[in-house]
């Protein structure tokens, strides 16, 4: 059955991995307040904050810190996509594949690296920091779905793009990513990080290490 959508994770996945995993560990890196990050994810942990009590804590820590527009910026210069990207994006859209990336980071961040590449994508699921007009921090949008939980978001689009789990793939990297088996849809797994690739129940398929997203075209139908 042909392909019609391919949903991707973003850090590490369809970005190049690197020595920080995700876009929230940059902003905690850039402000120096590791430590502030290390207090609330063990709060989340321990269950003593749910997902969006944690993000709000976050955010009364970035404000605090003085995020802003300008520094997200800044932090996306580092975060590079895979090797042509841009071509196959392109590609996929120019043959009816919708492409959609779900991941747990940045909104704001995933925008300002995609820049063009923005035009072949169908949607970006992430949570966004909002500002006011000055560029100072107010927020964070909380999504319709546990964004911990990424297989409820997939069955979310399958259901009204009315899609088959034939006609699916996702790719990611991460534990995080590995409910979406739960979907039927194929999971493959590409350059893993704390993933369990060897799993075959989370993965149907794995790409140990490539930096070039053609990678990916051996896969669609």
């Amino acid at each position: 059955m042909k392909t019609k959508l391919i949903i991707f994770d973003f850090d590490g996945t369809l970005s190049k991995p690197s020595k920080l995993p995700n876009s929230w560990a940059r902003v905690w890196n850039k402000i120096g307040r590791e430590k502030d990050d290390e207090i609330l994810y063990e709060k989340y942990s321990r269950g003593e904050l749910d997902y969006n009590e944690w993000a709000k804590e976050v955010i009364k820590v970035y404000q605090d810190a003085g995020v802003n527009r300008a520094l997200l910026k800044e932090i996306s210069k580092d975060t590079l996509l895979l090797d042509n990207a841009k071509d196959v994006l392109k590609y996929l859209y120019e043959n009816d594949i919708k492409t959609i990336i779900l991941s747990g980071g940045i909104k704001n961040i995933i925008d300002e690296v995609l820049g063009d590449c923005k035009n072949y994508i169908y949607k970006v699921e992430a949570q966004e920091l909002l500002f006011d007009e000055n560029g100072k921090l107010e927020g964070i949008t909380i999504l319709d779905h546990h964004i911990e939980d990424k297989s409820q978001f997939v069955s979310i689009m399958m259901k009204n793009l009315k899609l088959s789990p034939d006609e699916v793939l996702f790719f990611g990297n991460g534990k995080n990513d590995e409910d979406v088996y739960k979907t039927g849809v194929k999971t493959i797994c590409i350059n893993p990080d704390d993933a369990h690739y060897n799993n075959k129940l989370y993965w149907s398929e794995t790409i140990k290490r490539t930096n070039d997203l053609k990678s990916i075209l051996t896969f669609v139908k």
